[in-house]
């Protein structure tokens, strides 16, 4: 019997103690109570080149500003290099004896939330300046194609190897747009970028693995001046202005809030 009684002491010693113990709400679960971790891939487009404040005004920043307005804590990063290719990128984030490879894997590593902006340098760096620009384009055709080419083979491994280093970030990646749209003194290149731009952007399709961003679309359809373009052809900027990353950002933003980042 002198089993029963202890353990009848101990029952009665615990509901004792539960009985004293305050009583804890149940978190609400609310977004607004919870941490988000951002990582911005990509070219200068991402980094935000040829703003004032790039920092703050490039789509990056922006979407860094509203995810502080939603979340107890937000890590940040901008992993965006002037100039970037898009082979370039896949070795930051597959080999381990690039000088980039620590630094990027290590900060994708867990995030949440990761934008890619990517494909434009893969043609401009073929491009030379200058008054037989469209003709030098025209004649190196196949350096284009195998460029576009290269692009569709090499994209799908940047995708599969940020869902290695992250597997439960959700992608989000804008395609290009036509920087010679609209412009009488680009009218003559417009169209030859067009084809190989568009080659570009059929690699970014529907996945499951990552959304896609129509850019190209809103800003062709948008009557606002929205890219740095120059007048002359000795000092080409055809990255997006302040107006423009604002709706590169608004867009991001949106197909966000659609797949639950509040």
């Amino acid at each position: 019997m002198k089993w029963v009684i202890r353990i009848a002491v101990i029952i009665f010693s615990i509901a004792g103690l539960i009985y004293k113990m305050p009583v804890i709400p149940a978190a609400s679960g609310d977004k607004d109570k919870s941490n988000i971790r951002y990582v911005a891939l990509g070219d200068s487009i991402a980094h935000g080149y040829g703003l004032s404040n790039p920092e703050e005004d490039c789509y990056v920043g922006q979407i860094t500003a509203y995810l502080k307005n939603h979340y107890d804590y937000v890590f940040s990063a901008n992993l965006g290099k002037d100039g970037l290719r898009s082979d370039e990128l896949l070795e930051w984030l597959t080999d381990e004896k690039n000088e980039n490879y620590k630094k990027c894997t290590a900060t994708l590593k867990n995030a949440d939330v990761v934008t890619i902006s990517i494909g434009s340098n893969d043609l401009l760096h073929l491009i030379h300046l200058g008054p037989g620009m469209v003709q030098e384009i025209q004649q190196e055709k196949a350096l284009f194609q195998k460029a576009c080419d290269d692009f569709a083979f090499i994209f799908p491994q940047i995708i599969q190897a940020v869902k290695r280093i992250s597997p439960k970030a959700k992608i989000y990646v804008g395609n290009v747009y036509n920087p010679c749209h609209g412009l009488a003194l680009f009218e003559a290149v417009e169209g030859v970028a067009e084809e190989y731009i568009g080659r570009l952007n059929k690699v970014f399709q529907e996945s499951k693995d990552y959304e896609v961003i129509d850019i190209k679309k809103a800003f062709l359809e948008s009557d606002r001046k929205l890219i740095n373009m120059a007048i002359n052809l000795e000092r080409v900027d055809p990255h997006p202005n302040a107006d423009g990353h604002s709706l590169i950002g608004t867009l991001m933003i949106e197909k966000m809030i659609e797949n639950g980042v509040y």
